[in-house]
Order: C-alpha cells, then sequence, then structure tokens
C-alpha cells in the first residue's frame, strides 16, 4: 500500500512539474503576443510620446529603491513591502479622477508679427453730406485682423533689345564710331549687339528659380505630392502636368547634390555626430520594395540624408565610414562593421532606446517596467542640473549620474538573475546591460547627449512624408528626396528660410564656382550671402521676376502652398 502511494506521488509530483512547465511557457507566450499587440496598437493607433505620470514613477521608485537598501540590510520582508506600497500606490491612482487645469494658448500680438500692413480708412457718412467740411476730427478707432491674398504666379518676359552698330555713312571716321561706343568696354565684332541670354537654372525648361524653390518646399517640406501640387497649380490658372513636376524635382535636386556632397565631406571631420534609419517603400512593378533612408545630425553644423535599398553592416559601414570620433546610434547590428573597422571610432548608446525598452513592458509588468523608466528619468535629471547657461558642467553631470548608475547596475544584476530569461522586462534589462560601456560614455564628454533624439526628431521629416507620398517612385526619386531634405533640415537647423535660400541658390548655383560650393551650405549661406559677389551675381540673374531683394531679411513672402 505505500509503495503504492508513493508511486502515485512521484507520478503526481512529475505531472506537477510539468504543468508547472506548461504555465510558465504559456505565461511567457502571454506576455509576449500581450507587448506585440500593444506595440501594435500603440503604432496603429496610440500616442507615440513616451510619457507617464510623473508623480507615479516617483513614488514607485521611491518605494522600490528603498525596498533594496533594506534588503541589502538583510531584512527580507522588504521586497512584500515593496510590492504592496506598489499595489495601493496604483490604487490610489486609479482613482484619481481629475485632470490638470487646461491653460490657454492666447494670441500674439499683431503688432509683434512681421507683416506688410494695409490700412482701409472707412469715413462716416457724414463727411460725404453737405456741411462735412464743418466737421473736425478729434481721433480715431483702430481695430485689426489678419487677410490673405492668393498665391501670384507671375509670366516673366526677358527682353533683350538689339542695337545695329552706326555705319561710316553716318561716322565717316573710325574715331568717330569708336567716340559715339565710348560707353562699350569691348569693341562689337559685328554690326548688331544684344545682352547674352543669362542662364537658366534648368535648360530647356521655363521655370524660374522661385517657381522651382516653392515645388521643392512643398514636397519635401509640406509634404505635398506632385499630383496635389498639379491641381493647386491649375487652380491658380497654370496647367502643369505631374511628369513635367517630377523633371523640375530631378532637375533641381541634381544641380543641389553638389552642394550636399561637399556638407557630407565637409562633415567628416566633426567630432560628435548621430545616426538613425527609417524604413521607405520604392515603387516596383510587382509589389513595392522596402529600402531605408538614413540621417546623420553634425550638431551645429548640418542635417544629412542618404537613401539605400541595402540595410546591412556593409551599407552602413560605406555611409558612416568617413566620419571618425564619437557616432552616436542604437544598438543595432548594422553598426557592428563600422566600429570594428576602425577601433578608433567610438560608439555612444542612446538612453532613450533603453528606456524604450521599459516603456513597451509598461502593459505586461508595469512595476518593474515603471522602476526602470524611474532610473533612467534621474539620469535626465541629473543632466538637466548640470546646464549652466546652456552650457553642461561634465564634472557635476557625472557626479549625479554616477549615484544613479550604481544603483541602476544593482537592480539590473538583481533582475537578471531572478526573472525569466525570456520575459520582456528581463530583455529590457539585457538590452542596458550589454550597452553598458557606450551607454556611459556620456560622462566623460560634457558635449555628449544621453541620447540620440535629433536624429530620430529630423526621421520624422521623412515618416510624415511617408503618410502623404506612401512611396517614392524609383531610386533617384529618393536620391532627390535626400538632397532636397538635407538643405531643408540643415536650414531649420540655423533658422534660415527655406524658400528664400533655394531661390538665392537656384539663382546663382550655375554660374558659382563649383571649387567654392560649399560655401552654399546653409550654415554658411548667412555670411555668403551678404558678400559683395554674391550681391552682384543675384542682381544679375534677375531675369526670373526676383525683384530688388538685396537682403535675406527684404526678401518677399514665400508663395503659400495653396
Amino acid at each position: 500500500m505505500i509503495s503504492e502511494l508513493l508511486v502515485e506521488n512521484d507520478v503526481l509530483r512529475e505531472e506537477n512539474a510539468r504543468l508547472k512547465a506548461s504555465n510558465a511557457r504559456l505565461k511567457r507566450l502571454y506576455d509576449e503576443v500581450a507587448l506585440e499587440l500593444t506595440l501594435l496598437k500603440k503604432q496603429l493607433f496610440g500616442k507615440k510620446a513616451e510619457r507617464i505620470d510623473e508623480r507615479q514613477a516617483q513614488l514607485a521608485f521611491d518605494l522600490v529603491t528603498g525596498a533594496m537598501a533594506r534588503l541589502a540590510a538583510g531584512d527580507e520582508s522588504a521586497a512584500e513591502d515593496a510590492k504592496k506600497g506598489l499595489e495601493k500606490l496604483r490604487d490610489e491612482l486609479s482613482g484619481d479622477k481629475k485632470k490638470a487645469k487646461k491653460t490657454g494658448h492666447g494670441r500674439k500680438p499683431l503688432s509683434l508679427t512681421d507683416l506688410p500692413i494695409e490700412d482701409v480708412v472707412i469715413e462716416p457718412a457724414e463727411v460725404a453730406l453737405v456741411g462735412g467740411s464743418g466737421l473736425e476730427k478729434i481721433g480715431e478707432d483702430v481695430s485689426e485682423h489678419i487677410d490673405r491674398r492668393p498665391a501670384s504666379l507671375i509670366r516673366v518676359r526677358v527682353i533683350r533689345p538689339k542695337y545695329r552698330v552706326k555705319d561710316a555713312a553716318v561716322s565717316s571716321t573710325p574715331e568717330a564710331q569708336l567716340a559715339e561706343l565710348a560707353a562699350d568696354e569691348v569693341l562689337p565684332t559685328t554690326n548688331i549687339v544684344q545682352a547674352e541670354m543669362p542662364d537658366r537654372v534648368l535648360q530647356k525648361s521655363n521655370a524660374g528659380p522661385g517657381l522651382l524653390a516653392h515645388v521643392l518646399v512643398s514636397k519635401f517640406a509640406d509634404h505635398l505630392p506632385l499630383h496635389r501640387q498639379e491641381r493647386i497649380f491649375k487652380r491658380e490658372g497654370l496647367a502643369l502636368s505631374t511628369s513635367t513636376l517630377s523633371d523640375w524635382v530631378q532637375g533641381s535636386t541634381a544641380l543641389l547634390s553638389t552642394i550636399v556632397e561637399a556638407m557630407w565631406v565637409d562633415a567628416h571631420d566633426a567630432p560628435i555626430v548621430l545616426s538613425d534609419a527609417t524604413g521607405v517603400l520604392v515603387q516596383a512593378k510587382e509589389e513595392c520594395k522596402r529600402a531605408h533612408f538614413y540621417v546623420v545630425v553634425v550638431p551645429g553644423r548640418s542635417v544629412l540624408f542618404r537613401f539605400t535599398r541595402q540595410n546591412d553592416g556593409d551599407t552602413v559601414a560605406e555611409i558612416l565610414g568617413g566620419f571618425g570620433g564619437k557616432i552616436q546610434v542604437d544598438a543595432s547590428s548594422v553598426y557592428h562593421e563600422l566600429f570594428r573597422q576602425d577601433l578608433d571610432r567610438i560608439e555612444v548608446g542612446c538612453w532613450a532606446h533603453a528606456r524604450r525598452k521599459f516603456f513597451q513592458c509598461l502593459e505586461v509588468d508595469r512595476d518593474r517596467a515603471m522602476i526602470g523608466i524611474g532610473f533612467i528619468g534621474l539620469l535626465y535629471d541629473a543632466h538637466d542640473a548640470s546646464v549652466v547657461d546652456g552650457v553642461v558642467d561634465a564634472a557635476r553631470r557625472r557626479e549625479g549620474a554616477r549615484l544613479v548608475l550604481d544603483k541602476l547596475s544593482l537592480w539590473l544584476q538583481q533582475e537578471r538573475q531572478q526573472g525569466d530569461p525570456e520575459s520582456p522586462i528581463v530583455k529590457a534589462c539585457n538590452y542596458v546591460h550589454n550597452q553598458w560601456t557606450p551607454l556611459l560614455r556620456f560622462l566623460d564628454d560634457g558635449r555628449l547627449r544621453l541620447d540620440n533624439n535629433p536624429a530620430e526628431l529630423e526621421l520624422r521629416r521623412q515618416a510624415v512624408g511617408r503618410k502623404n507620398w506612401l512611396f517614392v517612385g524609383s531610386d533617384s526619386g529618393a536620391a532627390a528626396n535626400a538632397t532636397a531634405v538635407s538643405l531643408i533640415a540643415s536650414c531649420a537647423m540655423h533658422d534660415v528660410e527655406p524658400w528664400a535660400y533655394l531661390r538665392d541658390v537656384l539663382t546663382i548655383l550655375p554660374a558659382w564656382k563649383k571649387n567654392r560650393v560649399l560655401e552654399l551650405a546653409p550654415h554658411q549661406w548667412r555670411k555668403t550671402r551678404q558678400q559683395p559677389e554674391t550681391q552682384r551675381l543675384l542682381e544679375a540673374q534677375r531675369l526670373m521676376g526676383r525683384g530688388g531683394d538685396h537682403g535675406e531679411e527684404d526678401a518677399p513672402e514665400p508663395p503659400p502652398t495653396s
């Protein structure tokens, strides 16, 4: 009897172990599916901003760090107390339905806007009556509103008068002819003289630089696909086909690409760059093919985009191979080849990507995810506290961050040892652990950021564009995109108005010396535009209705997109 019970007990133990293993496996699968569903819902419908209740994050973090200190002192009840405290905190916050009072945005006074003013005087009817001249003006009331004039297209006629050299019948001697032509610097070799036709931006095209700049800004800054621009131009009385607009874009960006290539070469000596990538679809016969846009942000200098069909280590090494120094990227494996090829190149990690791993765990393991988010939040607090007059005090930031990093390291070690290796939260901890050395690089250089968010923000230009144009038509179209967006994004970095910049650069680029093309880059444009040589070229190339503006501050308002 006893032997039978023992056998039965062993069988039940085995069954129990099997069920526990199965339950753990199903729980892990559930967590993975729940996480995948959460990410998909967020991608499709949710807010992209990674924000949480600051009070909840801080209290959760305080509870756990306090419990860790008690555990280190030998108090085994600390873990249970921390768990109860977190549950109580969640209950309190879930019941708090009060919303913060919204503050009004207010209006900017019209007197502070830099807009042309048009006065409309409305006289009382009594002024026009007999005896109105006897009225005495004692004051006036002034009210203002903003109105809009329709976008204007102009047809520019380039007139080149012809002159005939007076013959000997009129001036009998060569000396007399020379006296009559004294204003000419060069003696004409024929009897007919006429000014040469200035170079157009695009040969065999009737588009002026202002119109070309308008099409580029509308497409790549305002995200208006060419077929929409075609309809807008038609409403304005100009019939243009999408193919014509496409030719203009290709021709303009082919000229502008020389500037962007010079900017790439110039950026290679930058001590710090930030890089990231996003996907894009390229039209193909059967189905669109996936490709990528890479962005490189050179702080204080330029924003550069590059299109590539492939997204592998060799491709990334080719794009970023000219850069030395410190390169701030995420932990994607495609960057491994880049740092393997040159050991002097330094990889800098991104704490925003590390934090994102914990944000993704909020739905499946909220308590521990909040702890990871809280630790990283304290790192940003240490950074903010170290900024004085816009400059980072590296020593102060290092001192404040070290206190946080020591505790974070201990917490990561505990979670990685005690948790399920396949759980999302442990994977998030492993990400930080594996990237620990690159993530700590900011401690030694005050110029380094904690993240490469500027690169991600610049990629939004392409992400927003994808929602409008959906895909690029070809590799050449994607290359044109990269050229135009590089210049427009760099203009934004230096607070240069992109339409006026592109109009002026396209005006003078055909006559500009090729070995000085970098002077036309946005980060040098303000200085270049003030040079007498540039002013003379702009004045000489006024054939497309530029008007008489001589400075960026006096440039006319950019044509609206619609």
